[in-house]
């Protein structure tokens, strides 16, 4: 993959996030060449799920990851079972406490959690990049908004799946409609144009919806896809002034809540809905260039 570093961003709780996660470290850490980083906003990497009770995969890193993650977690028994050399003890607190940088000096799982404010995301990925980490990859604990901020990461990965909808067409069509806003085009600000600061919802857009109507980046468009049908259809568009790089959608085609897609045929729908890769977690092999 070429960039510098990429954000996990998911549709739903259990889309298939921290598969993902595992899938993108196992295919950078196949390079030998490649030292990652790793962060989060927020806490990942949980054994059960909080909300099903379910068994989650864990994050496992492999010697010489550099990761940021809160200091309880280093001296929680279990959470951390990697030998560690500490790099930085930062000043951004978070309710687990500081964030730690640190090296790991043998490869084993690892709980991550890291802060839940935006800039202070940005910041610890500069950080470690310069501590050397070639590739980093930020993963989130809940939501897609938060880690589709431009500035974060060069990139974002989409997760999503079964948990969404028991319905195929239906998690197919909330998802397009989200990867619809993560691939608009910059605005040209020397046209006639609407600019909504903050966010951007149905109530803002109503009644100007044959407009050209300018966001902030697509974290801020919260619009519902009835109204996003209706900029289309009386000839509107909408347009931001930073743009995402949306590098792939994962799918998961089981959900914890007992119901689940046939792989083959989800991929193969998803793949023809949507203008960026996809793959299928469960059978495709994530080690991108």
């Amino acid at each position: 993959m070429p960039y510098g570093s990429v954000a996990i961003a998911g549709m739903a709780k259990n889309a298939g996030k921290t598969t993902t996660l595992n899938y993108l470290i196992q295919g950078f850490g196949a390079q030998n060449a490649v030292r990652l980083g790793l962060t989060s906003i927020g806490l990942d990497g949980e054994e059960i799920d909080a909300v099903t009770g379910t068994p989650k995969p864990r994050i496992f890193v492999p010697r010489g990851s550099i990761i940021a993650t809160a200091e309880k977690l280093l001296v929680q028994r279990g959470l951390c079972d990697i030998t560690k050399e500490i790099l930085d003890v930062t000043d951004i607190g978070t309710p687990l406490g500081r964030i730690v940088v640190m090296r790991a000096l043998s490869a084993g799982f690892a709980q991550i959690a890291g802060p839940s404010i935006t800039a202070q995301a940005a910041s610890l990925v500069k950080d470690l990049r310069g501590f050397g980490a070639d590739k980093v990859i930020v993963d989130g604990a809940v939501g897609r908004k938060s880690l589709a901020m431009p500035g974060i990461a060069d990139a974002v990965v989409l997760a999503t799946g079964a948990s969404l909808s028991k319905s195929m067409d239906g998690v197919i069509a909330q998802t397009r409609h989200i990867v619809d806003i993560f691939c608009l085009p910059e605005a040209d600000m020397s046209l006639t144009h609407i600019y909504i600061e903050g966010a951007v919802t149905d109530a803002k857009v109503a009644d100007n919806y044959d407009c050209y109507i300018v966001a902030d980046d697509a974290a801020k468009i919260l619009i519902t896809p009835a109204t996003a049908q209706k900029v289309r259809i009386r000839g509107g568009s909408l347009a931001v002034k930073r743009r995402i790089n949306l590098a792939a959608v994962t799918i998961n085609p089981v959900s914890p809540y007992g119901h689940g897609f046939d792989s083959a045929e989800f991929l193969e729908k998803m793949r023809e809905a949507l203008p960026v890769p996809v793959f299928d977690i469960g059978g495709t092999n994530l080690c991108w260039d």
